[in-house]
């Protein structure tokens, strides 16, 4: 193998498939990135058996080849180079020589027959989703799937798609959100997709904001973006019956200014996370809505300004849940609804009925 490539594209690329890249595996190729050069391109991919990358890179090929580099030295190699154009050449022998400037570094590779080949969806059905949408979509519910992998269904987002909307949830026990995207030419499918693999596809997107391609075959899922390919398995399992958990009733609801809220919740949360519980509490009375915490390096009562309807309540909850649905919200207000101090409660957009948050309150104790 034998091209040039500008740096910047090649550091592009090496940084999406690394993210596929393992280091705890019992076989060692999984630790490298597949490189093939042809046709005016470089083809890179990496697998860790769960989650599968590959994009393309443009570059000049004087020699086709193909060869497998590990990855995590690659990486840093390539970062690290100056100058803004690389010559890579390959031997016989897997010795891939880099050189750029004065520059010259030679990496040990491996033999790329060996290397497990590109999953390849056999599926016809497809749906194409603005980039934009697909980045709230994940944005807005990721944070509440579960790290805990006791129940591993709880570990990934619901997707849920048919001919006119694209929805996502995602609960971990003490808190569930759900946002939805109208979509149009949609397919009948839903599956429950690791969120790790959400997270990636959100980074791709931040990168590049082309429409994404999202075909969902068997146990895989394959979402296309311009000229990258993440490939993962589904998560198998029947995903827990939401609704039952959405309450259908509230005695109070309040509306505030999200950014409001979220100061409010951050600043309360300084003094709550020196305690045992990181708890604040919400103090609903009359017209007045205050969000406390106190611990033993000191209290913080935040005044928060809302309209209401109904009737009072004193509620206690874990500011991180609160402060990650807040934080992550694009929506300019929106209402709490509340029903008593043990019942979830229901956080929606005051001008956008296709996103809700259902936050499990604690025990609440008088100080």
């Amino acid at each position: 193998m034998h091209i040039q490539v500008k740096r910047q594209d090649l550091n592009q690329s090496v940084n999406i498939v690394l993210k596929a890249v393992t280091s705890k595996t019992t076989n060692p190729i999984l630790e490298g990135i597949f490189i093939a050069a042809s046709n005016g391109a470089l083809t890179m991919y990496s697998t860790d058996l769960e989650m599968s990358i590959h994009t393309t890179c443009p570059c000049t090929v004087k020699e086709e080849g193909e060869v497998v580099i590990p990855g995590r030295i690659f990486t840093e190699v390539i970062r690290k180079m100056g100058g803004e154009e690389l010559t890579i050449t390959s031997d016989e022998n897997n010795r891939i020589q880099i050189r750029s400037l004065e520059s010259d570094i030679t990496i040990n590779g491996q033999s790329a027959e060996h290397f497990p080949s590109i999953p390849v969806s056999q599926s016809t059905d497809y749906i194409i989703i603005d980039s934009e949408k697909l980045k709230r979509l994940i944005k807005e519910t990721i944070f509440a799937a579960s790290i805990e992998d006791n129940m591993p269904v709880l570990t990934g987002v619901l997707i849920e798609i048919d001919e006119e909307s694209f929805q996502c949830t995602a609960l971990d026990g003490y808190r569930m959100a759900i946002r939805k995207e109208t979509i149009e030419n949609g397919v009948n499918f839903s599956c429950i997709v690791p969120s790790r693999v959400l997270n990636e596809i959100y980074k791709i997107l931040s990168i590049d904001s082309s429409d994404t391609m999202i075909r969902y075959a068997g146990n895989k899922v394959h979402f296309i973006i311009n000229e990258t390919e993440v490939i993962a398995n589904l998560i198998d399992g029947n995903y827990i019956n939401y609704n039952d958990i959405i309450p259908k009733a509230s005695n109070l609801t309040v509306k505030a200014k999200s950014i409001d809220l979220l100061n409010a919740c951050d600043r309360a949360s300084l003094v709550a996370r020196e305690g045992k519980n990181n708890l604040i509490k919400m103090h609903i009375l009359g017209d007045n809505f205050h969000i406390l915490s106190k611990s033993e390096i000191g209290s913080v009562d935040e005044r928060v300004e809302c309209e209401k309807v109904g009737g009072e309540i004193k509620i206690s909850f874990n500011s991180k849940y609160f402060i990650d649905v807040l934080k992550n919200i694009q929506d300019e207000e929106v209402n709490i609804d509340f029903i008593d101090n043990k019942s979830p409660c229901v956080l929606k957009a005051v001008d956008n009925d296709c996103i809700l948050q259902v936050i499990l309150p604690v025990r609440y104790k008088e100080d």
